[in-house]
Parts: C-alpha cells; sequence; structure tokens
C-alpha cells in the first residue's frame, strides 16, 4: 500500500512539473500579410492587440526591412499558446490577412542561412554601378509591345549618355532607364514635356541605392525613404535564386546528417563487435 502510496504521488508530482513546463515553454509563431510601407510601432501594436489573448505574451518582433525580412515574430509563455494562435491562422487584422504558421527556434539555421544569402544577393544589386543613377518615364503610348516601346525609349534617351539598363514595366505603365553617369541622369531628366510618338512624356528620378542607401539591421524608414527600383524589379529573380540555393543546402545538409549518423552507428556497432567475444 505505501509503495502504491508513494508511485501515485510521484506521478503527480512529475505530472505537476510536467504542466509547469509547459506553462514556462517558449513559443514562436511567425506572421505575414502585413504591409511594410506603414510605420513599425503601428504594426506591432496591431499584432499584439491580436494576439495578446492566446497567452502569456513576451514579445512582438516586426522587421523593418521590407525586401528582406517579410515576417513578424510572436513569442509566448506556454505551449498552449501555440495552439490558439495558429487558428488565428487567416483571420482579419484591419484590412490585411494573416498568414500564422509556428516558427520553431530549430529552423533558425535555415532561416539564417536563406536570409544571409538572400542579403547577399541584393548587396550585390546594390553595388552594380549599372543600377546608380536613372530615371522613370511616364505618358508614352502604353498600347504598344514591351520591345518596341524599349526600342523607342532607348532612341530617344540615347543623346543623354550611356544607357546600362532599360525595364518596362506594363502594368504600372511606366519605363526605369538607367544610365552609367549622374549628369546623363541629369540630361535625360532635362527631357521632361518632350514628346515621343506624339506622346507628351513626364520624367522622374528613380530611387536607386546611391538616393535611398540600404536600411542598416533595425533602422526604421524615414519619411521620403523609397525601396530601390532596382530591389523590385529584380526581386522575382533574386526570390528564385535564393528558393533554389536553399534547395542545395538543405539536401547538402540533409546528407551530412545522415552521413554522421552513419559514422556514428559505424562506429557503435563496431564498439559493441569488439567488446562481444568473451573469455
Amino acid at each position: 500500500m505505501l509503495y502504491l502510496f508513494c508511485k501515485k504521488i510521484f506521478v503527480c508530482v512529475n505530472n505537476f512539473y510536467f504542466f509547469l513546463y509547459l506553462l514556462r515553454i517558449r513559443v514562436r509563431i511567425s506572421v505575414e500579410g502585413f504591409s511594410h510601407g506603414r510605420p513599425t510601432d503601428e504594426i506591432k501594436s496591431e499584432l499584439i492587440n491580436h494576439f495578446k489573448s492566446c497567452g502569456d505574451l513576451i514579445s512582438v518582433e516586426v522587421p523593418t526591412d521590407p525586401i528582406l525580412e517579410s515576417r513578424a515574430f510572436v513569442n509566448y509563455h506556454g505551449h498552449l499558446a501555440k495552439e490558439r494562435a495558429l487558428q488565428l491562422n487567416g483571420s482579419d487584422i484591419g484590412n490585411w490577412k494573416a498568414l500564422v504558421k509556428f516558427a520553431p527556434r530549430e529552423e533558425d539555421l535555415d532561416y539564417q542561412v536563406s536570409l544571409r544569402y538572400h542579403r547577399s544577393l541584393y548587396s550585390d544589386l546594390a553595388n552594380d554601378k549599372r543600377f546608380w543613377y536613372g530615371i522613370a518615364v511616364l505618358g508614352y503610348d502604353t498600347s504598344l509591345p514591351e520591345d518596341q516601346v524599349k526600342s523607342i525609349l532607348t532612341e530617344h534617351f540615347s543623346s543623354c549618355g550611356v544607357i546600362t539598363h532599360v525595364f518596362v514595366c506594363t502594368p504600372d505603365e511606366c519605363t526605369n532607364i538607367y544610365f552609367s553617369k549622374k549628369e546623363d541622369e541629369a540630361s535625360a531628366m532635362d527631357l521632361n514635356g518632350s514628346k515621343v510618338g506624339g506622346f507628351k512624356i513626364t520624367t522622374m528620378l528613380l530611387a536607386t541605392a546611391i538616393s535611398n542607401p540600404r536600411l542598416a539591421p533595425g533602422d526604421v524608414p524615414t519619411v521620403g525613404y523609397s525601396i530601390p527600383a532596382p530591389f523590385l524589379e529584380f526581386a522575382r529573380e533574386i526570390n528564385k535564386k535564393r528558393d533554389d540555393y536553399m534547395t542545395e543546402w538543405r539536401v547538402k545538409a540533409r546528407r551530412e546528417i545522415e552521413g554522421h549518423q552513419g559514422e556514428e552507428g559505424a562506429g557503435f556497432q563496431g564498439l559493441v563487435i569488439r567488446r562481444s567475444p568473451r573469455p
């Protein structure tokens, strides 16, 4: 009887400590879907109000670089908060829908590798002198095919200097033209109001890595800051490069893990074999 009584006490104590563990365990949830053009404090306040009912909220982390980091993180004490927070996936927060996922710390290496490579691609683009000076052109005949728009505008601005790149954005009815020198950019701006095929065009300076340097980690965008135009133009291509890189990285990491496990297993088997003979 005493044994059974002690066993029950032991089980109760274990359950109690396990319950305390579940209450104190840290849980991290990622949230996507918000507009990065708004103030960080405003987004953070929305997330706190929306997720605070799920459990013991520790903190909310909102990224300041919209190109590189699209996720905010909500941190809790308590395992139950995870299930409650995940139930808010797809819920409305103001005028946007929240994409909510569990983001365990074990994913940090994968995330950091991805983020580091992503940053390196944008850093390379920011340092590419071909995209340091440029203008946006509007008002031309948007009914023309993209290749024809590119050809006509290239010819129109060729007298301004060396053109390094032309990007026609049909949805925005706008074309970005880049030059090798700042004075070429200034000459192109002088053609504001000129006519191309009977259409009066408008020219505007582009946000580039020179006029709008990248934000340092933790910096908050100031009034007037714009994401450099090349970052937006090449975003899809850069994202594909990152995804392809991470696919290869994950395959390599998995093979290394399996290789280490195989070596450990072989070593263990060898140890057993060496010890198995008896005198």
